[in-house]
């Protein structure tokens, strides 16, 4: 066994009852949630490594096999991960090889312990700073949701709502001011966890999900400016 190996077995759990909220993850340290929605969750890891250390994470939830994430160094871009993890707990440790390797996390869904979503109101922007989320009840007609930073810095934002896909989920994460377009539209590929990617500081999500909830997270580095997400109907 390696040193790296035997140092990972001693890990740290710096809150066993964490409610998803960003959250700082020295090498060896973990964190849990005791108890996931039984919908989608959407995930976000950023490496704020400022040496050129790739991370790595290893998740955990009810008795099945560990899951181990790759989060890239020197990018601003968070890594995505969308799943349902089926009200089980949820753990996350950081795994990364190099010591000086910190990770933010993040997870968010609606209705989870401790977050007190803004409220999104339509026809008017709903400004968010960076680990801010808001939510609504949808109108049962189509509407529109605009992503918007008024700066050049990148925006993440989660969004979740409406039907579920073949996998069974129902969560869309997006990009603005990304260095590229991807997505549907785009004849590109989006990086694996988006939907899309926008080079605009603009994005609008057309849908009609009926009578159902609308649930936005800004899931930005800590740097980034806020997100104004505006709900309108057509």
């Amino acid at each position: 066994m390696s040193d790296h190996e035997g140092a990972v077995l001693d890990t740290k759990a710096v809150n066993t009852n964490w409610n998803g909220g960003p959250l700082q993850l020295l090498v060896n340290q973990s964190v849990t949630i005791p108890q996931t929605p039984n919908g989608t969750t959407i995930f976000a890891a950023t490496n704020q490594a400022t040496q050129n250390n790739a991370g790595q994470l290893v998740l955990t939830s009810g008795g099945g096999a560990p899951t181990t994430l790759g989060v890239p160094a020197l990018s601003n871009s968070p890594t995505i991960l969308i799943n349902n993890w089926q009200a089980n707990n949820l753990g996350v440790t950081n795994t990364s090889i190099n010591n000086i390797t910190p990770i933010l996390v993040q997870a968010v869904g609606p209705g989870m312990p401790g977050i007190q979503p803004l409220t999104l109101n339509a026809g008017m922007p709903t400004q968010m700073a960076p680990g801010q989320c808001a939510q609504a009840n949808a109108s049962p007609q189509w509407m529109q949701l605009v992503l918007q930073v008024t700066g050049a810095t990148l925006g993440v934002i989660g969004v979740i709502g409406g039907p579920q896909d073949a996998s069974g989920n129902n969560a869309y994460a997006i990009q603005v001011n990304a260095p590229s377009n991807t997505g549907p539209g785009t004849g590109m590929t989006p990086p694996p966890g988006y939907y899309a990617t926008t080079t605009s500081n603009t994005y609008t999500y057309q849908f009609n999900w009926g009578s159902s909830l609308i649930f936005v997270a800004n899931l930005s580095p800590s740097t980034a400016q806020a997100v104004a997400a505006t709900l309108r109907t057509l």
